[in-house]
Parts: C-alpha cells; structure tokens; sequence
C-alpha cells in the first residue's frame, strides 16, 4: 500500500499496520528535514533528479490538509512518534528489537535502512535530502534525519562496531566510503537480504531455507510413545520455568529415536516454537556463518535453537563452542549410539534417547500403520517388533514408503511391503561393512551327525526363544551381558561351516551378513574397534546374523606385549570380546585354525561346534546331495565307491562334481564313475596332492 494513501487516511494506529505506521513517520521524517534544507536554500524547491516526487510530496500534503509548513509537518511528526511508540510495543519491529537486543537509535538506523527497500519512492526523498549524485542511506543522512547532536551522533557511529547488534547478527551491511569524502559517516548501510523476511516473522530467513525449518509443536507428551522413565524425566523438564543462560539440553541417540521431536516439544511447554538447524547439511565452509544466521533467527522469531544431527567430534565442538555467548535456549542433538564427548564449557543437561523397547515397538507399528489403510495382521507387526530393532523415525518412514508404494499400485500395504522397507533400509546401512548372503541351501542338504546336528537346533532355538527366557520369564533382569547367541565351527575347508550360518539365519528368518574384513581391519589405531563397533550396532538394530569367516585373523591369541604392535593387537582382541560378550544378537564365527583363537573366546560361545572330514556313509550322503535329478547320469554311476574311495570334505565334493558336468557337457556324454573319479583326481591335483592311479 502506498505511503501517501496510508497517511491520508489517517486511521487510527491499532487499525493500520505497524510497518505503515512506520513508514507513515518516516516519510514526515524526511520530508521535514528537506523543507528545513529548502527554507535555507540548500536544495532546490524541486528535484530535478525525481519529477515525481513533487507529486507524491504534494499529494501528501493535501491529505494532512493542504499545507507543507514545517510547523504542521512537526505536528504531524509529534503524532507519528506516539503511533510508532505504541505499535513497538507488538510489532515485529519492536519484538526483533527486544529479541536481539537493539537500543532505541539502532532499531531507528535499521528502520531508516530498510525503509526505501520497502516503500521505493522513499529512495527518491533521502536522495532529495542527501543532494548530490550518490543515493542510499548513509550515517551523514541518518544524522540529518533524526536531528542528532554530538553525543547522539557518537553513539550512531558506535552501532557500526562489528560487536553490536545490527552488524553482529547480520541485520545490515556496512558499505565503503564515498570516493570524495572519506569519512565515516558517508559509509552506506544496506539491509541483509533477511532482515525483511524476519520482519514478517513468518519462518526462517531464506538464507536458511536449506537447512532449517521452524516447527511449532503441541505442548503435550501424552501422544508419545515413551519409556517411563524418559517419560518422567521430561516431565520434569516441562515444569522449569524458561530462564537466561539456562543449562543447553543435549539429545543422543542413534537417527530416528526422536531428538527434534523431544526438543520441539519442550519448547512448547516454554510457550515457543523451535527452529531445528542442520549446520552439518551445509558446506563446511559456509558453516561458522550459517551458524551465526540461526541464531540471529532464532532470536527473532522468539524460537528455541536446535542444533543437529552432529556426530560427536572436533569440528562439532568447535561449532558448539561458538554458540556460548548466545543467550537463548538451545538443543543439541547428537547422533551417537554411545554418550558423546563433547568438551563444552557450560552446563548441559544430557538425555540419552535408546531405542524403543518390544512393546513400545509394537506400539509405534500399530500406530503407523493404523493411518495406512495396511493388510498387516498383529501378528506380522509382532514378528517385525521382535525380529528389528528400529527407531521410531525409522518406523514411520518405512510405513510412509510403504503407503507410497502401495497406493501406486492401488492397493492396501501389506507386511510384504514392510518387511522389503526394513531391509532396503539395513542392507544400504550394513553395505559397506558387510554383504549380504544370499541363502539358497535346504536342510536338507545339511550332512552332519545326529548329535551335531542337535546342537544347531537347540542354537536356534536359544535364539528364537530369547524374548520368552530373558522378556517374560524375567532371566534378563538378572543377566549384564551374554545375552546372545555365538557359535564357532571350525574345521577343515569345505565341512560346511558356512553353508551351516546360512541354514541358522534361514531358521531364524533373519538375513546373513559376512563381515567384510578388508573394511573392518586398518594399521590405523583405534580404527578397526571404530568399525568393529559399527558393524554390531548395526546388526543389533537389523537382528541380522553376523559371520565372521577365518575368525582367527580377529581373535588370535593375546601375547606379551613386546612392540606397539602386540599392544594394538591384543587391543582389536580385548574390544572383540568385549563386543561379543554385550552383543544380544546371533553372530557365527568360522576358522580352520581353532588352536590359535584366544582362550577367552570359549567361555563366550553359546556353541563350538568341530566339523570333521565327513566318514564314508556321510560322503555318499553329499555325493547324492549334488547331483541335481535333471542331470545326465550313467547308468553305471557308483556314488559309494567314490565315497569310499576319496576322502573328500562337502564342498570339494561339489566341486568335484560341478568340474565334471562341465567335463561331460564339453565330451558330449553322461556323468558316469569313470567322469566323476577323473574330476576328483583333476581337483585333488590342482590342490597339491598326489593321487595314485587306482
């Protein structure tokens, strides 16, 4: 709206807005200034540089009545004064002011600044008033505006100190000199591309847009799903009263266990919204100045600060360190699945946000999928309780991906839909430490004794009774530790040591993951514990089965400590044990070198099992096992002769007979004793030894 049809309304000043009863004020401002300048023939009575000006001057005038005398100019500025005093009371101008902490001459000068930005024929009357040939608002024009004397004037020069508000939180911008007057009240003073947009007071400054998002949260915690004891801490912490440099709230957990949610929340309760900044999204070297920005914002909008996900660390403290003197409330909200260390100086209050327990689990999925119109039955989102360990953020995103696709296909979600968004989300979190393997094998095709085989049984079912022993039958209350399910086969190559995880993740239902060493291991100290600790994070949160093959690389037995390097390997084993003995999940360990493991491993393991070269009667059982029904077979085909004949682990006996269909494919014919026996010698020699012609 015009200034000039604002002022000649003339309403009331509770019914005009507060930036029209400010730009009202200062069009009188500046237009007194310059008939005082043209009483003394300082300026022309026209502005040749801007024809219409005269016509905007004079339409004002008539509005006030007709007349453009200085002394009812100063009336209606003596009214103004009171307007833009009343409406500072409320308005964003005033609330920024108080926010950021401006003095009365600094709220003018940012005021006077911006004002030709917002109402631009304001440009052409402090043009008017500066005279000469450059435009804008400087600190000489500011002096001639408001009419102030020395002090004043000194004071007005100490606004521009780079420690004071208006350049500290980057509200304006302070120009160079003009080229014939060096001095510095001829400095221009720009507005910062987010000043206007704080003074709407409706969100973040866009500067921020990227990273930062305001939300205004319900001050309640009676829609959360929390453990009791959080419960009662936060509620707690809801009944303080807001007060300066109160202590930071400090927010851990692992992505997804509701750190922003929390926070906004008790912002709430202390009647504000939260500003939730992500410093770490930006480019690191903007980060120090965006910093500075969402503070300046935060202050303004009367928010709470939230800064997160960091990952505990040099630069995060460095971050945080430059928030010190920042005098309003502040969350900070690291992604750590262990306490952080942080070295801060002032006093943080600390909340460690663990994942939600079975039923609390449960809960969040009857919830989320509730609002999903899914075909999921209680039983399933038991089972997925049970079976994952996921956040709360992680949950509603795998039902909102779910839904998505779901509704693509015009169809209901099902537990199909969510159990592929739980996967896609673990294998792309466990990929680069680990690879999935693909389990094709049967029980069937397991070849052990009776009594070995038992004992896989009874592994899995340690495992898939766990929830019942240690949940509802109490025994986890009295166990720390030991809570999981380790199992060590060891062996000869080819005794199926690997084929045996793969059948112990498919009765458990649970994918298999094998370790990938070349990533876990580094000459780097410290490094392999960091990545050792980060594979069974993970596994833990995806109930995944852990294989570690040629275990004895990680586990070798401790010795004295002679070098730096006998320290730092007894360490990776120490740190593996350790992990081993907290670890509630399932983790299967392979080696053909047992002897060498580490005495203390024994007492960890739930089973060892030793799997030998397989006898005779177990060798015709693997023999007939790989040779598929389909394939062209001899009718002379003697399976207990090679049995008897070679003594041969389960995978060269696949090998040997995967050697001889190609073999038979290539001569054209049937896989018959004779083909087979030669595939043995041939695999037998490519290993070294000697076979004698039978």
């Amino acid at each position: 709206m015009p200034a000039a049809t604002d002022d000649a309304t003339r309403e009331p000043a509770a019914e005009r807005s507060w930036l029209d009863v400010e730009l009202g004020r200062i069009w009188l401002l500046a237009e007194l200034c310059l008939r005082h300048l043209q009483r003394a023939g300082l300026r022309p009575q026209s502005s040749p540089t801007a024809p219409d000006l005269a016509t905007v001057l004079a339409a004002r005038a008539a509005a006030r009545g007709g007349s453009i005398e200085i002394d009812a100019l100063a009336a209606s500025l003596t009214q103004a004064d009171r307007e833009v005093e009343a409406a500072r009371r409320t308005s964003p101008a005033g609330q920024l002011a108080r926010r950021l902490g401006l003095g009365r001459l600094e709220l003018e000068t940012l005021m006077l600044a911006v004002s030709p930005h917002i109402d631009p024929p304001l440009g052409d009357l402090f043009h008017a008033v500066r005279g000469g040939a450059r435009r804008g608002v400087n600190l000489a024009l500011i002096t001639q505006l408001l009419r102030l004397r020395r002090d004043d004037r000194v004071a007005l020069l100490s606004t521009m100190d780079p420690e004071r508000p208006l350049v500290a939180w980057r509200l304006i911008e302070v120009g160079p000199a003009d080229a014939s007057d060096a001095s510095a009240t001829s400095r221009s003073i720009q507005p910062t591309f987010g000043l206007i947009e704080l003074l709407s007071g409706g969100g973040p400054s866009s500067s921020l847009a990227r990273h930062a998002r305001l939300i205004r949260a319900a001050a309640t915690l009676d829609d959360l799903v929390l453990s009791p004891r959080l419960r009662d801490i936060l509620a707690r912490m809801s009944g303080a009263v807001p007060a300066p440099r109160a202590p930071w709230t400090l927010l851990w957990g692992i992505a997804g266990t509701g750190k922003t949610e929390i926070s906004a929340r008790l912002a709430a309760y202390a009647g504000q919204p939260l500003l939730a900044f992500d410093v770490m999204a930006a480019d690191k070297p903007a980060r120090p100045e965006l910093l500075r920005l969402a503070q300046r914002d935060a202050l303004a909008l009367g928010a709470a600060l939230y800064v997160g996900p960091l990952t505990a660390g040099d630069e995060a403290t460095a971050l945080l360190r430059r928030l010190d003197p920042y005098p309003g409330a502040v969350f900070v909200g690291v992604e750590s699945s262990r306490p952080p260390n942080l070295r801060l100086d002032r006093p943080v209050r600390e909340l460690a946000l663990a994942l939600p327990d079975e039923r609390d689990r449960v809960a969040l999925w009857q919830r989320a999928v509730a609002g999903a119109a899914a075909e999921a039955s209680s039983d399933g989102l038991a089972a997925l309780a049970r079976s994952f360990h996921l956040s709360p953020g992680e949950i509603l995103a795998t039902t909102a991906e779910a839904q998505a696709i779901a509704h693509s296909e015009r169809r209901a979600v099902t537990y199909g839909d969510l159990r592929g968004g739980i996967e896609r989300r673990l294998r792309n979190s466990l990929q680069d430490l680990a690879w999935r393997i693909d389990v094709r094998v049967q029980w069937s095709d397991l070849v052990l004794p009776p009594d070995g085989r038992g004992r896989v049984e009874e592994f899995i079912a340690r495992r898939a009774f766990a929830h019942k022993v240690y949940g509802e039958w109490g025994f986890g209350d009295r166990l720390e530790r030991g809570k999981g399910a380790i199992a060590l086969f060891s062996g000869p190559p080819g005794t199926g040591k690997t084929m045996l995880a793969g059948l112990i993740a498919r009765g458990l239902g649970l994918d298999l993951y094998q370790v990938d060493l070349s990533q876990i291991q580094s000459r780097w100290i410290g490094e392999t514990e960091k990545q050792l600790g980060r594979v069974f994070d993970l596994a833990e949160r995806a109930h995944a089965v852990l294989l570690f093959d040629e275990a004895d690389s990680l586990l070798s037995k401790r010795t004295d400590v002679e070098t730096s390097n006998d320290r730092y390997a007894n360490a990776n084993v120490n740190y593996l044990l350790q992990r081993l003995e907290q670890y509630t999940g399932v983790v299967v360990l392979t080696t053909n070198k047992d002897a060498a493991l580490d005495e203390a491993l024994q007492r960890r393991l739930t089973l060892h099992l030793r799997l030998d070269v397989p006898e005779v009667p177990e060798r015709e059982q693997l023999w007939r096992s790989f040779l598929p029904h389909s394939a062209p077979r001899d009718h002379d085909l003697d399976v207990e002769a090679l049995a008897r004949e070679f003594e041969l682990t389960g995978g060269l006996i696949k090998n040997v007979v995967v050697r001889a269909a190609f073999l038979a494919a290539r001569e054209d014919t049937q896989l018959g004793t004779g083909l087979l026996r030669r595939a043995a010698t041939l695999e037998l020699e490519d290993m070294g030894r000697v076979v004698r012609a039978a």
